[in-house]
C-alpha cells in the first residue's frame, strides 16, 4: 500500500495539469503499473490531490495565536497542574481572575489573556502535545479476597444498577504504596468518592490493617461536607471484616460490595486511582516515615481537585449520524458547584439539604482564600519530599528483585491469595 501511495503521489501533479487526452494516458499507465482499474486510479489521483491541498493550505496558513499567548498557556498550564485542554478551557474563567489579582500572570498584557480565552480545547491540546509528560510505569494490585461467608452476607452492586444522583452515595478503594514489590509493610491510601458530585477524598495509612485504616476513614468522614449514605467497595479483606461492617452500622451507612473480577461495578473510583492517586503520589514505594507527608499531600490535593477543578460526568447515551452510539457528558463544573446545585435544590423542594452544618461556612473561607497556584507549588513541594526520600529505596527494591521476582510476587499473591508482606509483618491486626 505504501508504494502504491508513492506511485500516485508521483502522477498527482501531472494529472492535476493535464489535457483530459492526457489524463487518459496517464490513467493508463497508473493501470499498468499498480494493476487496477481506471475508476480506481481516478478516485485515488483524486484523494491525493485533496491531500496535496490541504497540506498546502496548513503550510500557507498563518499562526492565529501570538508566541507570547503560547508562553502564557503553557505557564498557566504548569500552575494548574497540567490538566487537559477541556479542563483547561473550563477552569480558565476561574482561575485566570485569581491568578492575575495574586500577582502571578504580571508579566503579560491584556491582549494576550483575551487570546488565551479565544483558543479552543483543541488548540490547547495541539500546542501543549509537545512538552506533556511520558507515560508513568505501572503499579501493583495487592486486593486479597475476603472471607466467602462474610462476603455473601453483603449486597452486590452492579455497573448497571441506577442510584438516585442525591450525595452520599460513594465509592472506596485502597492503592498500594508498594513500589516494585509486595514484600513488607508500606502505606496505603484509602479514597473515597461520590457517585452524584465526583467529590474525592483520600487519607494513607500505615498498612490495611483495619485499626490503622480506620483513622484514614474518620479524615475522611471529617472532611465531607456531605453524610455518607451508601458505602461500596471491592471484595477485599481491608473492607470486608466484622470490625468495619459494624462501624458502618453504627453510623446507619448501607454497605455494597461490587462482583469479584468487575473493575467496571468501581469505575468512579479506580478512574481516581490513577488520575488523582498515582498522579500525585507516583509509584514510589512509602513507608510509616513517610506517612505525614502523604497524609499532608491529600489535604492540600482535596482543596485543589474539589474547589478549583472541574469534570465532567456521563448523563446520557445518544448516537452519532452514522449510528455509532456514544457516551453524552455534562458541562465540567467543580465537585462543590455540583454539590451546592444539588442542595439548593433540594432546599427548593422543601428538604433539609445535603451540606452538612458548618461545612458550608468552612469550604467558602478556605475558596475565597486560596492562592490555586501557590496551592500547585506547595503540592509539588511535598511531591519533591517523597520523591527524596522514597526513590533511593524504591530503585534499590528494583535492582534487588529485578522484574522477574516482582512479577513473581504479585503472581503468588493472586494464586495462594497470601500477601508476601504477611510473612514478614508482625502487627497482630494484619493476620486472620
Amino acid at each position: 500500500m505504501a508504494t502504491k501511495h508513492q506511485i500516485t503521489l508521483r502522477f498527482r501533479d501531472e494529472y492535476a495539469k493535464a489535457s483530459k487526452k492526457d489524463k487518459g494516458v496517464i490513467l493508463d499507465r497508473m493501470c499498468e503499473t499498480l494493476g487496477i482499474g481506471r475508476s480506481t486510479a481516478r478516485r485515488r489521483l483524486a484523494a491525493a490531490s485533496r491531500e496535496g491541498s490541504a497540506e498546502r493550505r496548513r503550510a500557507e496558513r498563518p499562526c492565529r495565536y501570538s508566541d507570547r499567548s503560547r508562553q502564557l498557556l503553557r505557564e498557566v498550564w504548569m500552575l494548574m497542574d497540567m490538566p487537559c485542554g477541556k479542563y483547561l478551557k473550563a477552569m480558565l474563567p476561574q482561575w485566570l481572575p485569581v491568578l492575575r489579582a495574586c500577582g502571578e500572570l504580571d508579566d503579560y498584557g491584556g491582549d494576550v489573556f483575551d487570546e488565551l480565552m479565544a483558543m479552543s480545547a483543541a488548540t490547547v491540546d495541539r500546542y501543549l502535545r509537545p512538552v506533556r509528560d511520558a507515560a508513568r510505569p505501572r503499579g501493583l494490585a495487592s486486593t486479597r479476597p475476603a472471607g466467602e461467608l462474610l462476603r455473601n452476607s453483603i449486597t452486590i452492586r452492579k455497573a448497571s444498577d441506577e442510584l438516585d444522583g442525591l450525595p452520599g452515595d460513594v465509592e472506596a478503594d485502597t492503592v498500594a504504596h508498594c513500589g516494585p514489590s509486595l514484600r513488607g509493610e508500606f502505606c496505603r491510601t484509602l479514597t473515597v468518592v461520590d457517585f452524584a458530585t465526583g467529590w474525592t477524598e483520600n487519607a494513607s495509612a500505615r498498612n490495611n490493617a483495619y485499626r490503622n485504616l480506620s483513622l484514614a476513614e474518620a479524615v475522611i468522614e471529617e472532611r465531607l461536607p456531605f453524610r455518607i449514605r451508601s458505602y461500596d467497595s471491592d471484595n477485599g479483606s481491608e473492607f470486608i471484616n466484622a470490625d468495619f461492617i459494624a462501624h458502618l452500622q453504627a453510623i446507619d451507612v448501607e454497605q455494597t460490595r461490587s462482583r469479584p473480577y468487575r473493575k467496571n461495578d468501581q469505575a468512579t473510583v479506580e478512574s481516581r486511582n490513577n488520575h488523582v492517586v498515582r498522579r500525585h503520589a507516583f509509584y514510589y514505594r512509602y513507608e510509616p516515615p513517610e506517612l505525614d507527608l502523604l497524609n499532608e499531600l491529600w489535604e492540600l490535593v482535596s482543596i485543589k481537585m474539589n474547589l478549583f477543578t472541574p469534570s465532567k460526568k456521563p448523563i446520557g447515551r445518544s448516537c452519532t449520524r452514522d449510528g455509532r452510539p456514544r457516551r453524552v457528558y455534562d458541562r465540567p463544573a467543580t465537585p462543590w458547584e455540583r454539590l451546592k446545585r444539588l442542595d439548593e435544590r433540594d432546599r427548593a423542594d422543601g428538604g433539609a439539604g445535603f451540606i452538612l452544618p458548618g461545612r458550608r461556612e468552612r469550604i467558602e473561607t478556605i475558596l475565597s482564600g486560596t492562592n490555586p497556584a501557590e496551592l500547585v507549588r506547595r503540592v509539588h513541594a511535598i511531591q519533591d519530599q517523597l520523591e527524596d526520600m522514597a526513590l533511593p529505596r524504591t530503585r534499590r527494591l528494583e535492582k534487588r528483585l529485578g522484574p522477574d521476582m516482582a512479577y513473581l510476587d504479585r503472581t503468588l499473591a493472586r494464586i495462594t491469595g497470601v500477601r508476601p508482606e504477611d510473612h514478614n509483618n508482625d502487627t497482630p491486626a494484619d493476620t486472620d
